[in-house]
């Protein structure tokens, strides 16, 4: 049991969570670098903001696919192991387009990375489940999802400047340094959890139903992603907002939305397992006000579509990480499994959602109709998320 568990009841658990945040943040950096060094990578391989924009896609559509996969590795090989492959394959990979310094060696380093962070999101799932107790769980599940917008504040801010002055190539050295690094933390950090060769014989199934998750999940995303890919250029485009102000407020809704998800996260361990999924929903009406609020902007100046995007922000962060406990709630028996199918929802809905919404842009002249179909597909979710309610028997561990 949890509670029971040397790595809880001591200093360990802070270990195993500040290792696991640090991976998923690491994890996510090959999806996130092309974006944030666009313009340095575009003048130095003489590509298109598309070609950049695709290597985005591609990690994402990568991760989604190989998700469920992913979780059978880690009921296979364990999820410590898992997790370290992933590390040792973004230290790879980062030295491997570094040292190549191509727009192929660049796709194929944004493949392996995808490939590689469904590794890391079933491991870490099943690493902080094993080992935290119900009461503490999705703080924990929160405190590791901030890795990625932790990261993402950092490359934002450092990436940019680092690669004016030295290369891209560098700034992506120093990343699989990190990984490197983080790969060694993890083998000494993380508990040995290999699986007997019975236990993976007798790997439970996940609950009927769970397939829920996996469409609240997409639509989740689908609906909400936009709100970091686009709301930059709808500030510049739509409000003649000067590129520095607007990349200000988009990095200050995500610094909020850290914050939040801690607070959330307290809250949620409060109201016990059992409720974690209406507050999911609960969660999901905020995610709609928000992006409505920032639908207004266009009318009513900077002001809403600032208080819009943290609001959004914080509240969809917020749900991402009570959504990783909730998982373990329902499956956890399988959460290596039931990570895997939540994940490629997930994951699938990131790829098709930017795209989509940038299309519908150009196709209506107007940011408007893309915010509102945003707004409608969180909406669309919320009575998934209560029916999800109704899937297993929830009991604190």
């Amino acid at each position: 049991m949890p509670t029971e568990n040397a790595y809880w009841s001591k200093s360990g658990a802070s270990r195993i969570i500040a290792v696991c945040t640090t991976c998923i943040g690491l994890g996510a950096l090959l999806g996130f670098l092309p974006g944030y060094l666009a313009t340095t990578i575009g003048d130095d391989l003489q590509i298109s903001r598309g070609e950049v924009g695709l290597l985005v896609s591609i990690y994402f559509g990568c991760t989604g696919v190989g998700s469920k996969l992913a979780g059978r590795a880690a009921e296979k090989f364990g999820a410590r192991n898992v997790v370290v492959a992933d590390m040792v394959a973004v230290a790879l990979a980062a030295f491997f387009s570094a040292l190549i310094g191509s727009y192929w060696a660049l796709f194929v380093a944004t493949v392996v990375g995808g490939f590689g962070y469904a590794l890391s999101n079933a491991g870490t799932n099943v690493i902080i489940g094993n080992n935290v107790p119900s009461d503490r769980l999705t703080l924990a599940m929160s405190t590791k999802t901030a890795g990625v917008p932790i990261m993402a504040l950092v490359l934002a801010a450092l990436g940019p400047w680092a690669a004016t002055k030295t290369s891209w190539e560098m700034v992506t050295m120093v990343a699989g340094c990190l990984a490197g690094a983080t790969a060694i933390a993890a083998m000494i950090y993380l508990p040995d959890d290999r699986p007997t060769l019975s236990k993976q014989r007798t790997s439970a199934k996940l609950p009927k139903g769970f397939a829920l998750f996996s469409l609240g999940a997409f639509l989740l995303i689908a609906g909400s992603q936009p709100i970091y890919s686009w709301i930059v250029a709808y500030m510049e485009e739509s409000l003649n907002t000067a590129p520095s102000l607007a990349g200000l407020v988009s990095a200050a809704a995500s610094a909020c939305g850290v914050l939040y998800m801690v607070i959330n996260a307290s809250r949620v361990d409060r109201i016990g397992a059992g409720k974690r999924i209406k507050r999911i929903a609960t969660l999901h009406f905020w995610i709609v006000i928000g992006i409505l609020g920032v639908s207004l902007g266009a009318i009513w100046g900077l002001w809403v579509v600032v208080i819009g995007a943290v609001v959004s922000v914080s509240v969809q962060l917020a749900a991402i990480g009570t959504l990783h406990a909730a998982v373990v709630d329902r499956a956890p028996n399988n959460v290596a499994k039931a990570t895997g199918s939540m994940m490629t929802g997930y994951y699938l809905g990131a790829l098709a959602s930017p795209a989509a919404f940038g299309w519908l842009v150009d196709a209506t002249g107007t940011f408007t109709y893309s915010w509102l179909g945003s707004a409608l597909l969180i909406t669309m979710a919320i009575p998934v998320w209560n029916a999800a309610g109704k899937i297993g028997e929830v009991k604190d561990r």
